[in-house]
């Protein structure tokens, strides 16, 4: 009978391990957030484990600039999903923070930030282009001046064929990756996407309607500074 019981918890011990390997899998998501005060780095990770004590993240490795600053090994996780792990990292603003979180069965899972001084990050620089200022448009496309008759700049027939254009800049964030909103008097005309081409965020203008609008445009960054610009627009459009 003992030698039975044995060989049940072998098989048991066994049965658990191999399916502990079979759903093993990296980390699904890592959140970073960096304290410029404080010199903290907080990393949020997302790893589904039933067994936190056989399936787990054993090893985060944090770089700054491409240097290892910390390796830090575990031999179990807090939960069986999501937990916190808290560093202390000396970092100025614009370095790169690079987290690399490791299975102690399967896979690895990396994410950077780059680190922003609050006291020092400035709103983004936004400027519209099109329509263009003292201009007579057709369809978005510039075509000579207004000479100031009515508002800022003239707009016949939509911004269709060339749409509405900003041009947004920022002291850390990338282009692409700032959040550029436009509205149409008070009312929203939806986000702008960025277009690598012509390294310019983009929306369409269309419909009919008669009279001076105002194009109010926000751009927020990854830290929630906002920049704006607006522009008086005299315009007419009978299409739909």
């Amino acid at each position: 009978m003992k030698i039975i019981m044995k060989l049940f918890c072998l098989m048991l011990v066994a049965t658990l391990g191999f399916s502990t390997y079979a759903v093993a899998h990296p980390p699904q998501d890592i959140e970073l957030m960096y304290d410029f005060e404080s010199e903290e780095l907080t990393v949020t990770l997302t790893h589904n484990s039933p067994g936190p004590t056989l399936h787990y993240i054993n090893q985060i490795v944090v770089k700054r600039n491409d240097e290892v600053v910390i390796t830090q090994d575990y031999d179990s996780q807090p939960t069986t999903l999501e937990f916190t792990y808290t560093y202390t990292v000396e970092a100025d603003a614009g370095d790169e923070l690079e987290v690399t979180a490791r299975c102690n069965i399967n896979g690895i899972l990396t994410r950077s930030i780059t680190v922003r001084d609050p006291a020092q990050d400035e709103p983004p620089n936004v400027e519209i282009v099109n329509p263009t200022e003292g201009y007579f448009h057709f369809s978005g496309i510039r075509l000579f001046p207004s000479f100031g008759l009515i508002g800022d700049t003239l707009g016949f027939g939509g911004f269709r064929l060339r749409p509405l254009q900003v041009r947004a800049e920022d002291d850390i964030d990338e282009p692409n990756d700032l959040i550029v909103e436009v509205k149409i008097d008070d009312e929203p005309l939806g986000t702008a996407s960025y277009n690598d081409d012509e390294q310019l965020h983009e929306i369409k203008w269309t419909g009919p309607a008669l009279g001076t609008f105002t194009i109010t445009v926000t751009c927020e960054d990854s830290t929630g500074n906002i920049g704006t610009d607006s522009l008086d627009v005299w315009y007419f459009c009978f299409i739909p």
